[in-house]
């Protein structure tokens, strides 16, 4: 009789020591445990059907590219996006691109940026290489593309900042 309540009793704990690791596994624990040492028969429990919780998703969107503003000012089309701000101008020798940067950081920064002028059908590219450009202050430069413009109007000109580079 004796020998049937030891043996009932380790039952009951081999039991309680499982339903223990199969809570465990359940919360996460790796699915291989066994019962602790106290237990004279050892379980291994099956791995958890519970699905891992999905990891938690960035609430941060990445920003949308700046929507560019257009605006005129006589002959010239002026597009703005961000810092950047281009000025293009229809004349007798070509187009004249204008690419002013303004540095709103706190440190000396190089600006590279890509400008594509599109009129009639034909694609001016130009590219402009800033050097240091102090914080506060704004970077100027200007280049003439295409050769023959004199007949391109106004209306027909479009114009796109391709990329902008910081470093």
């Amino acid at each position: 009789m004796q020998l049937n309540s030891t043996r009932g009793g380790l039952r009951r704990v081999a039991y309680g020591a499982a339903v223990v690791a199969t809570i465990l596994g359940a919360a996460g624990c790796t699915a291989s445990q066994t019962v602790p040492d106290r237990a004279t028969e050892s379980v291994t429990v099956p791995p958890s059907t519970v699905p891992p919780s999905p990891v938690a998703e960035q609430t941060s969107e990445p920003t949308p590219d700046p929507t560019p503003v257009i605006s005129y000012l006589g002959k010239t089309k002026i597009v703005t996006a961000n810092n950047v701000e281009v000025r293009v101008t229809p004349g007798e020798y070509g187009i004249n691109v204008a690419c002013n940067v303004s540095n709103d950081t706190g440190r000396v920064l190089r600006y590279k940026t890509q400008i594509t002028v599109s009129s009639g059908g034909v694609a001016y590219s130009a590219e402009f290489d800033f050097g240091s450009v102090e914080p506060g202050a704004v970077g100027q430069q200007s280049k003439a593309v295409g050769s023959n413009a004199a007949e391109v109007r106004q209306e027909d000109i479009k114009v796109y900042i391709d990329s902008v580079i910081t470093y």
